[in-house]
C-alpha cells in the first residue's frame, strides 16, 4: 500500500505530526492513544451524520460530485468504513486483507464498483449504512492495542504505515474530502 499524503483538518492541534511528506506519519504516544482516536473519530462522524440527516431525500438524489449523487457519496463512505473493519480484522488474525497488487482492488476500481452496486439504494438505506458501518468500525477498534494502531512497523502489509492511517483515511479524513460536496446539497 503506497504512503498517502496526509491532510488533517485542524492539524495544528492534532496529536500526530509528520516529519517529512515522504515519510510515514509519526505518532507521539504521550499525546494520542486509542481512546483519543475513537473520540476524535466519533466527533467527526457525528458532524457528518448530522449534516446528512438534515438533507432531504430529494436533495440526496441530486448530483454532488461528477456523476455521483449525495446518497452515492454516503454509500461510498460507508463502504470505506467497512474496508477498515476488513483490514483491522484480517491483520489482527494474521491474514492479508486482500491482494493489493490486483487491479480490481485499486482505489479507483473499488470506488467504481461500489458506486455501481449502490446506484439503486434509497437515501434512507445509505444513511443507515453510514451509521451502522461506523459502529462496526468502532467495534473493530475496541480490541486493538495502541501498538497495533500506531506503530509504523507493526503490519508489513501496510508498507511502513501505521494502521491508524488507513482508519483515518477511511473515516474522518474521508469526511473532510467529501464535506463540500454534500454541503452544496444543503443550499
Amino acid at each position: 500500500m503506497a504512503a498517502r499524503t496526509v491532510i488533517v483538518t485542524g492539524a495544528a492541534s492534532a496529536p500526530w505530526s509528520h516529519d517529512r511528506p515522504d515519510r510515514p506519519r509519526r505518532y507521539d504516544p504521550r499525546l494520542v492513544d486509542k481512546t483519543e482516536l475513537i473520540r476524535t473519530m466519533r466527533e467527526a462522524h457525528q458532524r457528518m451524520a448530522g449534516a446528512i440527516e438534515h438533507l432531504a431525500d430529494g436533495r440526496l438524489l441530486e448530483p454532488a460530485m461528477d456523476n455521483w449523487t449525495g446518497k452515492d457519496l454516503i454509500a461510498h463512505m460507508a463502504w470505506w468504513h467497512d474496508h477498515s473493519v476488513l483490514v483491522i480484522e484480517s491483520l489482527r488474525a494474521g491474514r492479508k486483507p486482500y491482494d493489493e497488487t490486483d487491479s480490481a482492488n485499486s482505489t479507483d476500481a473499488v470506488n467504481e464498483r461500489t458506486h455501481r452496486e449502490h446506484l439503486d439504494d434509497p437515501p434512507e438505506l445509505t444513511r443507515r449504512a453510514f451509521n451502522e458501518s461506523f459502529t462496526r468500525l468502532v467495534a473493530a477498534l475496541e480490541p486493538c492495542t495502541d501498538e497495533e494502531l500506531f506503530a509504523v512497523d507493526r503490519w508489513p502489509w501496510l508498507g511502513g504505515e501505521a494502521l491508524v492511517e488507513t482508519i483515518l483515511w477511511d473515516s474522518s479524513r474521508h469526511y473532510d474530502a467529501h464535506r463540500d460536496h454534500l454541503e452544496r446539497l444543503s443550499r
